[in-house]
């Protein structure tokens, strides 16, 4: 009996921590996602950007990862979702990184539900995303990167981040443009925004790749 007593002792602070440990909360202290164990069939409808990355002078950069790649890709997750791989925003988009549908079979997601029920999955995704922007964004990123153009600083992570945010014709429209068409998604947020915010990230680990596909 007192064996049973201990037990429970024990393991009732351990479940405590373990079904509230995984919970993000904003500055109110109001639950917005529950990591990995959120109900995946609940949507999580994604806030903007502007809501959870500080504007910091230099862009956003993990103070453990830095700039590495990822550290680049926890980075865009946080802005895009707050990290959760079961986010699916009021338009649709869904996971950690917020893929659309016609972005999901650009990298040859054929299953949204397989896709949503894999963070394995999600993260490969975005991989061959990068690889597929890198190479239709190839020869802007060779004349661009470095120089300034509408006030902004060009970099290759940069110009991925917003061809993730706004698609990689958008972005090529801006710096033909000398950067004045700037394009702006559906929460208003400009292209601009992710250029300087993700900027100076490397993310050289990953090739430019016309044909890189999910995997798991």
């Amino acid at each position: 009996m007192k064996r049973r007593y201990l037990l429970l002792v024990v393991l009732l602070p351990v479940l405590f921590i373990i079904s509230t440990g995984f919970i993000v909360k904003d500055d109110k202290g109001n639950a917005i996602a529950a990591m990995w164990f959120k109900n995946q069939a609940d949507t999580f409808v994604t806030p903007t950007l502007e809501s959870f990355v500080p504007d910091f002078p230099g862009g956003f950069n993990s103070p453990v990862l830095g700039t590495s790649y990822i550290g680049f890709k926890e980075a865009l997750a946080f802005s895009e979702s707050s990290g959760n791989y079961f986010a699916v925003n009021r338009l649709g988009y869904k996971g950690r990184y917020q893929f659309g549908q016609s972005t999901l079979k650009w990298v040859g997601v054929d299953s949204a539900r397989d896709f949503m029920s894999s963070p394995a999955m999600q993260e490969s995704a975005f991989d061959a995303l990068v690889a597929r922007n890198k190479y239709v964004l190839r020869e802007y990123i060779n004349a661009f990167d470095g120089k300034t153009i509408g006030g902004h600083k060009v970099t290759e992570s940069g110009l991925i981040a917003a061809a993730h945010l706004c698609g990689a014709g958008n972005v090529k429209k801006f710096l033909d443009s000398g950067g004045e068409d700037v394009f702006a998604d559906a929460n208003n947020v400009p292209l601009t925004s992710y250029l300087s915010r993700f900027g100076n990230f490397d993310t050289s680990i990953i090739p430019a790749n016309a044909s890189a596909k999910a995997t798991l």
